[in-house]
């Protein structure tokens, strides 16, 4: 790490800051950019998200996939989340303090999706969504409270999409990302003694674009790739008076390839393979004010990957039943993890169930079990203060959906 001498108690603050504000939990993980929305793609662990193209979730996961529609359609999902982060110290740990109890809690998030066929070739889409979240409350005595005593941060992105047929066989799509990012932080800073308090927010925007060919009725392939968001956070650092800070932190680029096979009229296979390029966001630095005072925070980050398998069952005319599991790789190793998001790889396991009303409205409901990695943290602090453990870390997600066609 490289740092500038800033006057004391504010460089203290700065220094210890640039390693624990929330923006960099994203990162470390692959992370909570969680891929869940609460609609059906969470049934099948997201497998078969650019290629399934059939309904209005489609603007978001690949807006070529609008052009399948018949109809104008919307999908409005419900999704609370449930995190959970229990920390295990190990002898090693220096600090004293107690295990934090459960640092996790549950969090709110929804989603909307519309596409609107505009003629036999073009359709046309909005979406909202979440695409990024993180709650983090240890007790107050908590043992890394110098890393972390509060955490919460959440990314919303507004997409309009549009979708354009070019045969039988190939449409594409492309959306405009406009995305807010918001977070807000607590630390204990032992060099001063007390707790210092950041937040901030930014908007920013990116595109993605899609790709659907359907080689048979039965047979889909779907691309999806997302552009870089790169955001110019500045928030208010409340130690002894109020200072503006700012920093910038990359949304990442990534791109998923999709597939979707009928084996039957019953049952179906999807999958998914897709990679982000964490890898991108190399450092971290701080700006204080307008002064030019900065500190620099290298950051070893790695590319993520993700795999997802997933089934449709249809036992009768209305119900459809969804199976699926994904794994996605860390985006940090286990020497750089810190304990503002102690998140390392995920695996998870979904199943969703799905009824079909009339021929308009469909309800749906699913359940994700994910498990987030090993989570080893073995990281020193100022005058030798060492924190060292694992966690128990999970999420258990729950998603509630409707759909509606005019």
């Amino acid at each position: 790490m490289k740092k500038n001498l800033l006057p004391p108690p504010v460089g203290a603050a700065l220094w210890l800051l640039a390693g624990t504000m929330p923006i960099d939990a994203i990162a470390q993980s692959g992370g909570l950019f969680l891929p869940e929305n609460g609609g059906p793609s969470n049934g099948t662990a997201q497998a078969g998200s650019a290629a399934l193209a059939r309904d209005a979730e489609t603007a978001w996961l690949n807006p070529a996939g609008m052009t399948r529609l018949e109809s104008p359609e919307a999908v409005i999902s419900l999704m609370p989340f449930r995190l959970g982060f229990q920390f295990n110290p190990s002898a090693a740990t220096t600090i004293n303090g107690s295990n934090g109890a459960d640092q996790g809690d549950w969090g709110p998030a929804a989603a909307t999706f519309i596409a609107v066929p505009v003629s036999e070739r073009v359709a046309l889409g909005f979406s909202l969504t979440s695409p990024a979240g993180l709650i983090i409350d240890p007790a107050d005595d908590w043992v890394g409270g110098s890393w972390t005593t509060k955490s919460s941060l959440m990314a919303v992105n507004l997409e309009p999409s549009v979708g354009v047929r070019l045969n039988d066989q190939w449409s594409i799509g492309a959306g405009l990302d406009v995305q807010y990012l918001t977070f807000e932080q607590e630390l204990r800073v032992p060099l001063v003694g007390q707790i210092v308090g950041i937040d901030g927010d930014s908007w920013n925007v990116g595109a993605s674009v899609g790709l659907l060919w359907e080689p048979l009725e039965t047979t889909r392939l779907g691309l999806r790739y997302r552009s870089p968001v790169e955001h110019e956070l500045s928030g208010d650092l409340t130690l002894i008076g109020t200072r503006q800070v700012s920093t910038s932190f990359l949304m990442p680029m990534s791109a998923t390839l999709s597939g979707y096979h009928e084996l039957s009229d019953r049952v179906a296979l999807l999958a998914d393979v897709g990679w982000s390029n964490w890898q991108a966001f190399d450092r971290n630095v701080l700006t204080l004010d307008n002064s030019g005072l900065t500190t620099e925070l290298a950051r070893n980050y790695q590319d993520v990957c993700n795999f997802a398998l997933g089934a449709h069952f249809r036992p009768a005319a209305r119900w459809l039943l969804m199976v699926g599991a994904g794994y996605t790789s860390s985006a940090v190793a286990d020497a750089d993890r810190t304990p503002d998001l102690p998140a390392d790889q995920q695996v998870r396991g979904s199943v969703g169930v799905e009824y079909e009303i009339n021929a308009r409205w469909r309800i749906g409901a699913n359940y994700t079990y994910l498990w987030l990695g090993e989570n080893q943290i073995d990281q020193t602090r100022v005058l030798g203060a060492r924190l060292a453990g694992d966690y128990d870390a999970f999420a258990h997600i729950i998603g509630a959906y409707g759909s509606v066609r005019f």
